[in-house]
């Protein structure tokens, strides 16, 4: 399946414009698959020369603005948030708007965290001892919660957010901050869009729409006269990394989660390479490429084998064995 990223923003956020340059116009009721573009996958194509080869997807959702349900909804089902904030305009304040929607998204989580706490806090009252590792964790989701601050600036061991996972937390999805801003203000953005902190993705949405019209040589002229890079609205798979499969019939990328486990990320592929994963057989895209082919490495013996512990980094291109 294609990640999901979710667009969430105020009303006059721009965000459906952002929504319309990231499809290409080609979005429909609010819906729109991407490709996600990757200058690695045309050099492993070039060397491997496959008979097919497929992008990264992303599949984008532009939540309605008006409706806070909605939007949680949205939110919920993505595997990335999009937070999108007025830089332009008269009287921006997009830190403001950007609190608004932390608060909404903690707000939703707090309400599903108490309930979960008052059935785990009777369960161990009555002796279940299973149970009190994650009322511990609970307490501290629901206190950092209360404070309005999201789930995923709270610091807990994998195991710890493993017994939050259950309750599908919003707050602690992957999120992109966007401070969309007037072609005006570029490259920086401008003094609204600094009050979102550096981290903050600067995008032009306006234009990026317009720019999506052009050939594509063209359009890299005209974001490198304002001082684009090539591909700002990338940002799309943020939290997330990119990884590759090659071989005669197909090269791939593939999107997943950062610092996966190698049988997460096999998962993505399909359910049956997680559950069934042995070992991967992982290389670079550079030395793939110097030697033409994952046979090529292999027999020189310079794939390395890695277990079910192994993190997959963004750039590794993966051989995923798996047993039946």
């Amino acid at each position: 399946m294609p990640v999901s990223v979710a667009l969430i923003g105020a009303d006059g956020s721009g965000k459906t414009t952002l929504f319309n340059a990231l499809t290409r116009g080609r979005g429909a009721d609010g819906v729109g698959m991407v490709d996600v573009p990757d200058e690695r996958l045309q050099r492993l194509a070039d060397a491997v020369k496959p008979k097919k080869v497929v992008a990264a997807q992303v599949r984008i959702a532009d939540a309605p603005a008006g409706s806070k349900a909605q939007r949680i909804g949205a939110a919920r089902e993505a595997d990335v948030v999009l937070k999108v904030a007025r830089c332009f305009g008269p009287e921006p304040d997009p830190a403001a708007e950007l609190a608004t929607l932390e608060v909404d998204l903690a707000i939703t989580d707090l309400a599903t965290v108490e309930k979960r706490l008052e059935l785990v806090e009777r369960e161990v009252r009555v002796g279940k001892k299973a149970g009190t590792e994650e009322l511990e964790v609970l307490r501290r989701a629901r206190e950092h919660l209360d404070a309005g601050r999201p789930l995923s600036e709270l610091s807990l061991e994998p195991g710890q957010r493993a017994l939050l996972a259950p309750l599908f937390p919003v707050s602690a999805k992957p999120a992109v901050v966007v401070a969309n801003v007037d072609e005006a203000l570029l490259p920086d953005g401008g003094a609204a869009a600094a009050t979102l902190g550096p981290e903050a993705v600067v995008v032009p949405a306006r234009l990026e729409a317009e720019l999506v019209e052009l050939d594509p040589a063209e359009a890299a002229e005209y974001r490198s006269s304002y001082g684009l890079r090539a591909g700002g609205l990338d940002a799309g798979a943020g939290g997330l990394i990119t990884y590759f499969t090659a071989g005669e019939p197909e090269v791939r990328a593939w999107p997943c989660d950062r610092d996966s486990p190698a049988p997460v990320a096999a998962g993505v592929i399909h359910t049956d390479f997680e559950k069934h994963f042995i070992r991967a057989e992982v290389t670079s895209v550079d030395d793939l490429v110097a030697a033409g082919s994952m046979d090529a490495l292999r027999a020189a013996g310079k794939l390395r084998v890695e277990g079910r512990e192994y993190r997959v980094q963004d750039g590794d291109v993966v051989f995923f064995r798996v047993g039946r």
